[in-house]
């Protein structure tokens, strides 16, 4: 007997029912909407994989998922995973804007995670090509990666590079590669631990310790940037920029290949080799085309002696070079100088590297352990890394302090000192030549002071004091008692200056 049912339990079947169907439609519409869908093949078949049922197609296979395209010789999928795998002329088409190509292809429809395998897989879109030999494809993210060394061919330029680890993220064109990085240019030779790309702008962003070099300059930093269509680059942390054996270095360097300028900022370095001189600085500017380079911010020269160290200090120091090889450094305003034998100051010195001399301008004045040397125009010449003579020009002038009112002097029209093993032993008066010594006895007693006058004089100095003195031209010479002049105002000629309160010291001018 079969029992009727009431009419309002018939009501809620049938609302159930509906309800049921409603449901299913629309997990059915969900399920569809990210599944997997066969677009073409030529042979469809139903089969066991591993285990698992799968749908096997063969021949001018397409699948499609979203706005993506997949193809291949053959393929699985399997309807349960929502995955598939497929061999055989592999490619990815990525919403028309990519195609990734390879022997092998494994994708997850759920996670939209795409792995392709082969000899050759490549990702080409309109700016580059990636060619490596397995790449993890992520559409859900959009980006894309290999760990087994890669290569990437730009085609706006003539960049390629190679790097064992690499990741790309299509939406802002950016690669981010790890390991072994190499960047090749006809220009340039870019090597990094790790750098960022970016194919639409063609930036490149040091993240580690890089380097580039090309035929004229060679290139360090471990961070910064470099934009490889304008040529232009900014370098941070323990940067430095090589040319022609000069090297520059600082915090901050800026540099402009194509027209060969640059710059640097704190702690800046300016290094010679083959003329040992180094400068430092706040800020430098270095023209590669000229050979010339400008320092400024307190900044100091060192050159290397032997023995021993020159160091200068000036407002600012220039360096010009010229087509034939011939290079002057300028210092200009405040110049101060210190070696342990020579110290000097001046307002402006111009530095010949070709000829080793340096020329001092407006109130020169150096010294000699105790002997002050001044004149309108002082050079001092070099050679061999050592002091070989100064030339003094024009109201030449020797001082040297006998006790705190007496002085011994030598003046003349044009004076030449002459050194040896660093020490002044000879000077050579040449014009109008005037002596005031102080003369000792055998117990260093003072006995009277010699006055005199010739053309032409030439002095010999042992221990840094006179020894001798020759008389060329019709010499007047005068023996005073020591007690028979004043020494302030009979023994001091026109122009006495003593000047050692400005004497330079290490300090002041390393400092």
């Amino acid at each position: 007997m079969v029992k009727s049912l009431s009419p309002h339990k018939i009501l809620i079947v049938r609302t159930f029912v509906v309800f049921s169907l409603l449901a299913f439609a629309f997990y059915s519409f969900g399920q569809k909407k990210n599944q997997i869908e066969i677009v073409g093949g030529d042979i469809l078949d139903f089969v066991e994989k591993d285990g698992r049922k799968a749908n096997k197609i063969v021949g001018n296979v397409i699948f499609k998922h979203q706005n993506t395209l997949m193809y291949s010789d053959s393929a699985f999928l399997f309807s349960k995973t929502n995955s598939l795998e497929a061999y055989g002329n592999v490619r990815i088409n990525q919403a028309d804007t990519s195609n990734l190509y390879g022997d092998q292809l494994f994708y997850n429809g759920n996670t939209k995670v795409a792995r392709v395998i082969g000899k050759a897989v490549r990702l080409v879109n309109d700016d580059f090509t990636l060619t490596t030999t397995e790449m993890i494809m992520n559409r859900e993210t959009d980006e894309s990666r290999y760990v087994v060394g890669g290569k990437i061919e730009s085609k706006t330029d003539s960049n390629v590079l190679v790097s064992q680890k690499g990741y790309y993220h299509a939406a802002s064109k950016t690669f981010t590669f790890k390991d072994d990085v190499v960047l090749t240019n006809p220009d340039f030779i870019m090597k990094s631990d790790t750098l960022k790309y970016n194919s639409g702008s063609k930036l490149v962003t040091f993240l580690g310790p890089t380097t580039i070099e090309n035929d004229s300059n060679f290139i360090y930093c471990e961070n910064g940037w470099y934009d490889t269509e304008k040529d232009l680059s900014k370098y941070y942390e323990n940067s430095y920029l090589i040319s022609d054996g000069r090297q520059l270095e600082g915090d901050t360097l800026f540099y402009d290949r194509k027209i060969g300028f640059g710059k640097a900022i704190n702690h800046v370095q300016i290094t010679d080799t083959a003329e040992n001189i180094v400068i430092n600085g706040d800020i430098a500017f270095f023209y590669e085309h000229k050979d010339s380079a400008i320092v400024y911010g307190k900044p100091v020269l060192t050159q290397v002696f032997d023995e021993d160290s020159l160091f200068m200090r000036a407002d600012t120091f220039k360096v010009f070079g010229s087509s034939e090889n011939q290079r002057t450094l300028f210092a200009y305003y405040n110049v101060k100088i210190f070696k342990s034998d020579l110290q000097g100051k001046c307002d402006s010195i111009a530095y010949s590297m070709t000829d080793s001399t340096i020329k001092m301008y407006k109130d020169p004045v150096l010294w000699s352990e105790q002997n002050q040397l001044t004149a309108d125009f002082i050079e001092i010449r070099t050679a061999n890394s050592k002091i070989h003579s100064i030339f003094m020009d024009a109201n030449a002038f020797i001082i040297s302090e006998v006790d705190s009112i007496r002085f011994n002097q030598i003046k003349g029209k044009e004076m030449t000192g002459y050194f040896k093993n660093s020490v002044l032993n000879k000077i050579e008066v040449r014009g109008n030549g005037q002596t005031t010594y102080f003369g000792q006895d055998e117990e260093d007693k003072y006995i009277g002071v010699n006055v005199a006058e010739s053309s032409d004089i030439d002095i010999m100095l042992k221990d840094q004091a006179i020894h001798s003195i020759t008389f060329i031209k019709k010499p007047v010479a005068t023996m005073h008692p020591i007690g028979s002049l004043n020494p302030k105002t009979d023994l001091r000629y026109e122009g006495f200056k003593w000047l050692i309160d400005i004497r330079p010291d290490r300090d002041e001018v390393v400092r």
